[in-house]
Formats: C-alpha cells, structure tokens, sequence
C-alpha cells in the first residue's frame, strides 16, 4: 500500500480548510458576522485539531480541553469545563487526581467520534458523576475504566468495543469558589515512550480533521441557523434518555432569540427545585458569545430571583440597568438555552419582545445595577474564567 506524503496529505487538508468559508457565506453579510464568523472558524479548527490530532491518541490518552471560552462551539455552556481523551475499544485505563469541587462532574465513556457530526448516534457506554464516586482519605479519586470491573476497585467505568473516547464535563455554579478537577488518565497496557509519529498514523489524524471541518462543521452550523432563523417562542425543555451522551439528569431546552436595537426580549421562569440550572446564549455560529467578558449567561448562583420566585432576565443590545441582563454580543439573531440540571419539574421559559424604552416599566420590581456594579461583575467574571482553565 503506498502511503500518501505528509506534505500532500496537508495540502488537501489546506484546500478543505479554505472550504469552511461557506459557513460564514450562508450567514447575514455584515461587519459583525463576517469577522465574528471567521473567528469562529479558526476557533472550530484549533478545537478540531485537539480532537483529532493532539488527544487522538487511544494508546497513551491525555485528559485535554477542546471547549473553552476562546474556543467554543456545539452550543458550549459556559459553565462548564469540558475534557476529552480518545480511548480505544476494549481497552483498559485508570483514572485519578483531585476531583474539585464543581457542583457536578460527570465522565463517560461514549461511542462514535465528535466529527462526524452524528450526535443522535452516540451512545453512552458507561457514566459516573459525583455523587456516584468514592473518594480516598485525602480527598483524591481513582476510577478504572476496563471491560470488567478489577478487584478491589472503588470507582469503575465499563468499556466495550464500541467505546471511543471519554467525555468530561464540570458544572461551575459560584465561579469565584468551585475549583476544577485535576485528573490524568494512563493505559493500563503498553509501555513508555510512545513510538514516534509515523506518516500512516498522522493520515489518520488528518483524516478525522478533514472530517471534522466538513462534515462535523455543516452538521453544528445547520442546527445554530436553524434555530436562530425560527420565530421568537416559549421554551419548554426535554429530558434526554441516559442512552444519549447528554450529560445525565439535565434537562435542555433551545430556541430562537430575535432582538433588535430598539428592542429588549423578557424572559421568565420559575426556578425548580435543582442541582443547577441556566440561561445562556449562543451566536448564529452556535457558539457562546464571550464568555469572560460579556454575560451571556445566568444560572441559578448568578441570577437575581424576584420577590415573586420569578426570574426575570433581558436580551437587549444596550445595558438596561438590570441585574439579569444576558448580553447578546451585537448579534440580533441567535439561540436561547435553557438547562436543569437533576430538576424536580421542568418549566417552561416564557419568552416576549417589547420596546427596549418601555422595558424598565414592564419589570418594575426587578433588581437593578449601576454601571459600576456592572463592570465589577464582569471583572470577577473573568478573573473566575482564568481560574477556571489556569491560565
């Protein structure tokens, strides 16, 4: 079999590269989505090339972040740290390290890879999630993940030969207090060092790229631009079966949000009685808006409850002086997320347009901020995210 040259394997990666420009084509042709879209495509790639080629590696896995707030897509939390290491089918690993103090993590292993786009088709092997795992003396965890569970095990995973990879996730509710984890993954066959890098393997990993900006790229910008194209309507959320490689117990609901300048979006809901649950929004390209910079999202540690038990939050393009406000980064079109999170019911969140100059009379008893508060919380917001991802 004769092996295609590195060099003109990149060079065909090169010219699918230039190919992604269509998604940013198909989008409204303005300043804002035009150098926001282009961004978003060099992000998508550089987390493209974390999944596929830097954490491709089933026979000596790392647990590396391929979601972050400056590389974000797929409709991202910004709550949430999300790790990925590729696992081989059948194989065995352990697992260990401090697990924070999110207020919940949960692994999985799951099957299928994250570029081909089939999310409907990924199913959950095996999960764990903090309330299911058994820490040692000093607070630390050791989970083994292999097809059969060892003697003497605390924490165990079951593989499969469809397993693929493991997904990590952490919900953060005080972003100024929980820590994240600190975990590292080791086969339990092979020895060290790895072999060096061979051009069969490297195909390999530019094969799955190649797949990822193509067929997984279309697949999220499909979903981001038909919801943000769909009219303005209530949310209600569904709860996934523990099949799926949702994360387990949550409930997701997504819309449209529409606002223009001269407008504000009121949207209302009854918090339940939750682990966790979230506002959050997302651009026309499917991906949270600045995270450290803007509030793009709420949950239930960071919004202002109302003396009625309504949470009331406003979509605007303008600060409104309000403490909900979630902003959508200039972007008059985008998806409206709402989470719960092991939820003892599932409301509905209500969703109106009014006139951005007749807001404050809709909402007169809404918590308020002045605009050095404002900028007080966005300050802790991003000292919080830096702490976050350590940087």
């Amino acid at each position: 079999m004769t092996v295609i040259d590195p060099l003109d394997a990149f060079d065909h990666l090169v010219v699918r590269i230039g190919e992604m420009r269509s998604v940013v084509e198909a989008a409204p042709h303005d300043d804002l989505h035009r150098a926001e879209g282009v961004r978003y495509l060099l992000r998508f790639l550089s987390a493209g090339i974390a999944v596929c080629v830097e954490h491709d590696e089933p026979a000596y896995p790392e647990i590396g972040t391929f979601i972050e707030n400056r590389r974000s897509w797929g409709l991202d939390n910004p709550d949430t740290k999300y790790g990925y290491a590729r696992l081989a089918p059948g194989a065995s690993y352990r697992i260990a390290g401090d697990p924070g103090t999110a207020c919940a993590m949960e692994l999985q292993v799951n099957t299928g890879h994250m570029s081909d786009g089939n999310f409907a088709g990924w199913n959950a092997v095996s999960r764990l999630s903090t309330d299911d795992l058994v820490t040692e003396a000093d607070g630390s965890i050791t989970i083994d993940v292999a097809p059969v569970r060892p003697a003497g095990s605390t924490n165990w995973m079951a593989t499969d030969d469809r397993a693929s990879y493991l997904h990590v996730r952490e919900y953060f509710g005080d972003w100024d207090v929980e820590r994240p984890a600190v975990l590292a993954i080791e086969p339990l066959e092979g020895r060290w060092p790895p072999p060096p890098l061979g051009p069969e393997r490297l195909l390999e990993h530019l094969e799955l790229l190649e797949q990822w900006i193509t067929v997984g790229l279309r697949c999220w910008d499909a979903l981001g631009r038909g919801l943000a194209t769909t009219p303005l309507a209530d949310i209600t959320p569904f709860l996934p079966p523990l099949s799926a490689t949702g994360l387990g117990g949550q409930a997701y609901g997504m819309g449209a949000y529409a606002c223009e300048p001269d407008q504000a979006v009121i949207v209302e809901l009854t918090p339940p009685a939750a682990r966790y649950w979230s506002l959050s929004l997302a651009t026309w390209f499917w991906e949270s808006s600045d995270v450290a910079d803007r509030q793009c999202s709420l949950n239930h540690e960071q919004a202002v409850v109302d003396d009625d038990g309504v949470v009331r939050a406003v979509i605007s393009h303008r600060d409104p002086g309000v403490a909900n406000w979630l902003d959508p980064a200039g972007y008059p079109r985008g998806t409206l997320a709402v989470r719960y999170l092991f939820s003892d019911s599932i409301p509905t969140a209500r969703v109106r347009s009014v006139a951005f100059d007749d807001l404050l009379d809709e909402l007169p008893d809404s918590a308020r901020v002045t605009p050095d508060e404002r900028e007080l919380t966005l300050r802790r917001r991003r000292r919080a995210l830096v702490w976050r991802y350590r940087r």
